[in-house]
C-alpha cells in the first residue's frame, strides 16, 4: 500500500566549490536558492509559513535556523528577506561549505501572497517576471542581486 501524502517541505541546497565566509557572496547565493524554492512552490501551487535556513560549516557542523511568518508565501522576495535576516545573525567569521533553504507548514498557495496587501505590488511584479522567464528563458529577467555582469565569451 502506498500512502498518498503531499510534500511537507519544499527545499533546495547547494554545496560550494570552496568555503565561503563573505556575507555578500552568501547573500547572492541565497537569492538564487530563494528563486529556486519559490519556483518549485509556484509549480506545485503551494505556499508555506515556516522558512528554514541550513548552513554547514567548513568543519561539517550543521546550523539549522527557522522562522515563522504570519502569512504563507511562495514569493522569492519574502523567502529571501526572511533567510537574509537569519543569515545575518549567523555571520561570525565562520566559513560555510553548504547552504540550503526550506519552506514548510505548506498549504494551497493560489492566493497566499495576495492576502498580504502590503506586498501586493511585489507579488504582481514577481509573477510578471515569472511569466517573462517562461516565455523567453530563465535569464530573460535577472534581479540586481543575482546579476554577475555580462556573459563572457567562451574560449
Amino acid at each position: 500500500m502506498i500512502a498518498d501524502r503531499g510534500a511537507k517541505t519544499v527545499s533546495s541546497e547547494t554545496t560550494f566549490e570552496s568555503d565561503i565566509r563573505d556575507f555578500a557572496t552568501l547573500e547572492r547565493l541565497l537569492w538564487r536558492l530563494s528563486e529556486r524554492v519559490s519556483s518549485r512552490l509556484k509549480a506545485s501551487e503551494l505556499a508555506g509559513s515556516t522558512i528554514t535556513l541550513k548552513l554547514k560549516t567548513a568543519d561539517f557542523r550543521q546550523r539549522t535556523r527557522s522562522q515563522s511568518i504570519s502569512i504563507s508565501t511562495q514569493l522569492a522576495s519574502k523567502i529571501f528577506a526572511t533567510c537574509r535576516e537569519i543569515l545575518a545573525r549567523e555571520i561570525d567569521g565562520t566559513a560555510f561549505r553548504l547552504m540550503g533553504i526550506g519552506v514548510s507548514a505548506l498549504r494551497s498557495g493560489s492566493q497566499a501572497d495576495e492576502a498580504d496587501m502590503l506586498d501586493f505590488r511585489s507579488a504582481h511584479a514577481e509573477r510578471a517576471m515569472d511569466d517573462l522567464r517562461k516565455k523567453f528563458g530563465s535569464v530573460a529577467v535577472i534581479r540586481g542581486i543575482a546579476y554577475d555582469g555580462p556573459e563572457k565569451p567562451r574560449q
